[in-house]
Parts: structure tokens; sequence; C-alpha cells
């Protein structure tokens, strides 16, 4: 019984102990004085933000992508935000270079995921079924027929 208590009581300091160093990494943003425990959280929150002249999350659909410069609305929560852009009316309201940039990050997107081995090789079967199924002597005396007859 001893040596189970003191396994226990071990184990519970160790996870006391971890605990308290999970906790203790706590940092707050300079602009807003959000408390972050984490830091990957603090990272997010303070690369989403524009820092250099305010504390705000900008409209995506903003930019010379865009008609007349799109949106350009700021926000200054992620949840605000995020209602924005669910229902901006500048979301695919795009300028000329906007629409060229869009379709070719699709096209690119989409040569990406295909799989050029299994397309290569798809198309050399087709070509080998083609080709098992011609009779290249029939083709030749088909050929000579046919110019024979157009000489004349």
């Amino acid at each position: 019984m001893k040596k189970f208590l003191s396994v226990f009581f071990a184990v519970l300091f160790v996870l006391s102990s971890l605990s308290v160093m999970a906790a203790a990494w706590e940092t707050s943003c300079p602009y807003c004085g959000e408390v972050f425990t984490t830091e990957a959280a603090y990272t997010e929150h303070m690369t989403l933000y524009n820092h250099s002249d305010g504390h705000y999350i900008v409209c995506p659909y903003t930019g010379k992508d865009y008609k007349d410069g799109g949106c350009g609305e700021k926000f200054a929560t992620k949840g605000a935000y995020d209602v924005h852009v669910a229902t901006c009316k500048h979301k695919g309201d795009y300028s000329t270079l906007g629409y060229v940039k869009y379709y070719a990050g699709k096209l690119f997107e989409s040569l990406k995921a295909v799989k050029w081995g299994d397309l290569f090789s798809g198309i050399v079967s087709i070509a080998k079924a083609i080709f098992a199924g011609i009779n290249f002597k029939e083709l030749v005396n088909f050929f000579k027929t046919v110019f024979s007859a157009v000489k004349g």
C-alpha cells in the first residue's frame, strides 16, 4: 500500500507541475489587451490583425484585384469580421486583373490535383489497345486499293 501511495503522489506531483508549467506562458496583445495562454494563439492573433495603423482585420475582398478597390471595411473583432465576410457584396466582384489571378489560381490548383502518372499511363493503355486492334496488313491493302481507285 505504501508503494501504491508513493507512486500515486509522485504521479500527482508530476501532473500538477506540468499544469503549472503549461499555465505559466501567458501574454497579452499590446494593442487590445486580449490575454493568450498559448504561443500559437498569440501568434495567430498578431498575424491576423493589422497593427501598423490600428488593431483591426480588413475585409479580404479589398485591393486592386477588386473593382474600385473592393470593400475596404475594417473590423476590431474576429466575430464581426466573420459575419461580414459571409455576406460581403464585393465577394467575387473582381477587376479584370482579379479575374485573371482568380481563375489562374483555380487552374493551378486543379493541375496540382491531377495525378499525372495515372493520366499518362491511361493514355498509353488506350494507345496500346487501339494499336493492338489494328491489322496493319489490311490497313495497307485498304490504302493501296483507295489510291489505285483514285488514280484511275
